[in-house]
């Protein structure tokens, strides 16, 4: 375990993920909505914000990767993609949704670029 501060608050950190993603495997399905991948891989509200966007590419590319860092960062590698949610508050701060249960102890950041996605999660004791 090791301590961090965050927000001037010193937490206790249990596990860390990240993850990596390039845009161009996503732009495929930026196109189609209804394709197989994302909707076995996004929720409908996950899907909602990155088609809200004109290039949805950086959106999903980001989404996708800050599921995965949630994973690493619990630990648990059979958690499906499908149960996990990245949902924006409304100051636009993405928060952590599991089986549809706000996890307050695992925070994440998200970002993009046109190449690029990247996300690290860190889940506090």
């Amino acid at each position: 375990m090791r301590r961090v501060c965050y927000n001037n608050t010193i937490m206790t950190v249990k596990g860390i993920g990240i993850d990596i993603a390039e845009t161009k495997r996503f732009f495929p399905f930026s196109k189609d909505r209804e394709n197989r991948f994302l909707v076995s891989n996004f929720s409908k509200g996950e899907l909602d914000y990155c088609f809200s966007f004109h290039d949805p590419t950086e959106h999903l590319a980001g989404t996708f990767a800050a599921k995965e860092a949630v994973v690493k960062a619990i630990g648990k590698q059979k958690l499906l993609q499908s149960t996990i949610e990245i949902r924006r508050e409304k100051s636009g701060m993405p928060s952590v949704w599991i089986a549809n249960k706000k996890q307050k102890s695992i925070f994440i950041s998200i970002s993009h670029t046109k190449d690029i996605a990247t996300s690290i999660a860190i889940q506090q004791k």
